[in-house]
């Protein structure tokens, strides 16, 4: 059985901080750059919702592998 996380906690971290970048990034996109077409906005900020909430899980997988 595979578990949730990296094979180090240095790659769980760095890992989670591309996945906080990549979210905030997102964020931006919807709410400042992205103009009003199809719910795009939306979808972007949604999308961003779900990376964002990734980091707790890879940050705690990756210590309950480690540990």
């Amino acid at each position: 059985m595979r578990a949730l996380g990296c094979k180090t906690i240095k790659d769980g971290i760095i890992t989670a901080g591309i996945f906080f970048i990549t979210g905030a990034c997102l964020l931006i996109t919807g709410w400042w750059v992205m103009p009003e077409v199809w719910y795009l906005p939306q979808i972007i900020i949604f999308s961003a919702a779900l990376i964002l909430s990734m980091i707790p899980l890879i940050l705690l997988g990756t210590y309950l592998k480690n540990r």
